[in-house]
């Protein structure tokens, strides 16, 4: 088993207020929304046939892919990763449905008084403006369209701006 894990230096602080939920919806439909010459569900077929995980996300402060592949399917495992990150095609109907995901949360987020305590806590220690205190609105996801998750893929996903780090079942140098 070889597992490789992906952290990329960017993050919903990022957001711009008028579309906090951005960073978020990106993170998830890089990897639902198909990437390269594939669809998402072939990207699922593909990965389910190799017994192969890859996820991805995309946080406050920072996003990431996770991918666990057996050794004898790193090639394409990898080959399937590296198309998610540089290559994604943010298919419309899973951004819609990643849009209706985070409105289904906003509309849950105050059954809990812990996130309530923890919103209100962030306002306060931060201020309201603040990009570690602002929250997702109905109107915030509405403003988000498929052009700006592709440009703020654009803007924070290269080379330069991501660590890998890989453990498991192979050779230093074949690695």
């Amino acid at each position: 088993l070889i597992e490789l894990s992906v952290k990329v230096r960017t993050g919903s602080v990022y957001d711009p207020a008028d579309k906090i939920g951005l960073a978020s919806i990106t993170g998830s439909v890089m990897r639902t929304g198909g990437a390269g010459k594939r669809t998402g569900d072939e990207i699922d077929e593909e990965l389910e046939r190799i017994g192969a995980s890859v996820e991805t996300w995309i946080g406050s402060t920072e996003g990431g892919a996770w991918i666990s592949v057996l050794k004898e399917d790193v090639d394409k495992g990898l080959s399937i990763l590296a198309d998610i990150l540089m290559d994604p095609k943010f298919d419309q109907d899973k951004i819609d449905l990643a849009k209706v995901e985070q409105k289904s949360a906003i509309s849950r987020r105050n059954d809990q008084v812990g996130q309530i305590a923890g919103r209100e806590f962030y306002k306060l220690i931060y201020g309201a403006e603040s990009p570690y205190a602002r929250t997702t609105e109905y109107y915030t996801i509405d403003n988000i369209k498929r052009e700006d998750l592709v440009e703020f893929h654009k803007r924070y996903f290269h080379s330069n701006s991501v660590i890998i780090g890989v453990w498991g079942d192979f050779k230093t140098k074949e690695m």
